[in-house]
């Protein structure tokens, strides 16, 4: 067939697409322009669905972002941040020169995470522990710490929009509804589930309906409730170490086996706890950024954990805990939006992205998981505030939430190097600090021989706060480090700081 050279010219992609493997990409990538959802989100969630269900193979090559760009009539600029949100993720890789590739390791023949079926084929076996069966007889009706520098998960307190917040206060308090002056609702206010719901499809890119979020008093009630509600005594529970404290305990005090799996650089170790442990009723993880080491899980790891939940009739807890602070790149999707089989529950906190007192988190369950969990958080004492509730929905809804967190993104990434420059300059002979590209901490290895615990006693006698790298480990990992915030600290503060904690260290 003859083509002319006009032709040619114009579209060159087009003529070659019969020949290209993209050409099936093109001709089913379709966007909706009139949607509500941006144009990128709808580009980059196409792309990752035919990856995942095999439609694009690995290693074969994406069109160009100009070549895309033409086709789908959008900006190339657009194309270039679906392109990059894609390798942050780990679907694709960037070859200099040669263009951009599906990433190995992530097709299959059959989709990796099965799809969504009926509640009964899922949840063969009962989910609901002893003690959460005793909990749903009742006829129940109603329902500390240090912020000194370098504190962990201590947020930037003076930064915080108070006169937003007082607004938001007083508006609640004139509301005409004297609901929010009683207990309040059983799974938390109305309207501050819609707000979450709206802030983790925007954010985290999760499918999460308002009527399977329960309200809690920050992440720790989340994690009591899980525990009474699925585990039975002698349960066996996967369990990062190091990992999150106060949520192994919790797990430890209603007689669970909680089982310690190490963390390599792809997040936790999957098939060292398949070796070494029988099958876990639950499986505890921090994703997006592990608690304490900031090691971020791949995306194969992540299909992986899922999977193996499904075929062991096992539950994830994605801790979500800081996933708003991330400072490169837009924050990762939640474990939870590769989840369509209902195994991941999800648990997330604004204690660090507002502070602490504010006492209210939430977690994100199945639908026929809610009224278990609501009358436990009923028994409990609910402990959140009906009032604070409405004053947290007005602030999500206003914007002031979503303003705060880009505010403080760029705050606490200054002051993340600022930290990393001054250990770096004046504790160079003593410490050596972990990069990170997210969180409100950072990781510095002791190059002392000294104990962990004990070097950060001798700083506390300082007047200089941090946390023992130990203290995070129901196990010995041969890492003696100190965990170091930086989010409530002024960069003038940190320099000073420092330069003290190097006298200190030099005495050992």
């Amino acid at each position: 067939m003859y083509i002319p050279n006009n032709i040619k010219k114009i579209s060159p992609f087009k003529i070659i697409m019969v020949k290209s493997a993209t050409g099936a990409l093109l001709g089913t990538l379709e966007i909706k322009r009139n949607s509500k959802i941006p144009l990128y989100r709808q580009i980059e969630d196409k792309l990752r669905q035919m990856i995942l269900n095999g439609a694009l193979k690995a290693r074969q090559k994406l069109p160009s972002t100009r070549e895309l760009a033409i086709e789908l009539a959008v900006s190339r600029i657009t194309i270039k941040s679906v392109y990059e949100q894609l390798i942050a993720e780990g679907y694709v890789k960037a070859k200099i020169g040669a263009g951009t590739f599906v990433s190995e390791g992530l097709e299959a023949k059959k989709p990796l995470i099965p799809e969504l079926k009926t509640v009964n084929e899922i949840f063969c076996s009962k989910p609901l522990s002893i003690a959460a069966e005793r909990i749903s007889l009742s006829k129940a009706s109603t329902s500390y710490g240090s912020i000194m520098p370098f504190r962990p998960g201590v947020p930037a307190l003076d930064k915080f929009p108070l006169k937003k917040w007082k607004r938001c206060v007083t508006r609640a308090m004139k509301e005409q509804n004297h609901s929010y002056f009683s207990y309040g609702e059983p799974t938390g206010a109305t309207d501050l589930r819609n707000s979450i719901s709206s802030h983790l499809v925007d954010s985290r890119g999760m499918q999460v309906r308002p009527s399977q979020i329960v309200i809690t008093s920050g992440a720790q009630q989340a994690f009591v409730l899980i525990s009474l509600v699925l585990l039975n005594l002698e349960d066996t529970v996967w369990y990062e170490n190091p990992g999150h404290i106060a949520g192994r305990e919790v797990m430890n005090i209603v007689g669970a086996k909680v089982k310690p799996v190490p963390i390599e650089e792809e997040g936790l170790d999957l098939n060292y706890a398949i070796r070494n442990y029988p099958s876990p009723k639950l499986i505890f993880t921090t994703p997006s950024h592990q608690q304490p080491l900031g090691i971020t899980m791949s995306l194969s790891r992540r299909l992986a954990l899922i999977k193996h939940a499904h075929a062991n009739d096992a539950w994830i807890i994605e801790d979500d805990y800081d996933s708003e602070f991330r400072y490169k790149g837009r924050p990762l999707p939640a474990l939870s939006a590769l989840d369509n089989t209902g195994r991941v529950l999800y648990v997330g906190t604004f204690s660090k992205s507002m502070f602490s007192a504010v006492r209210i988190g939430y977690v994100v369950v199945p639908e026929f998981l809610v009224e278990p969990f609501a009358k436990a958080r009923n028994i409990l004492g609910q402990s959140s505030s009906p009032v604070t509730e409405l004053a947290l929905a007005q602030f999500l809804s206003s914007g002031g939430f979503s303003e705060h967190i880009r505010k403080m993104r760029r705050i606490y990434h200054e002051r993340k190097d600022s930290l990393l420059n001054a250990l770096q300059c004046y504790c160079g002979d003593t410490l050596s600090p972990r990069k990170t590209d997210a969180g409100m901490h950072i990781i510095a290895d002791l190059k002392i021989e000294a104990e962990d615990w004990a070097v950060h006693k001798s700083l506390l006698t300082a007047g200089i706060d941090s946390l023992p790298l130990s203290i995070y480990c129901q196990e010995p990992i041969n890492q003696s480090a100190l965990v170091l915030g930086f989010a409530n600290c002024s960069q003038k503060v940190i320099t000073n700081l420092v330069c003290e904690m190097a006298e200190v260290l030099r005495k050992f």
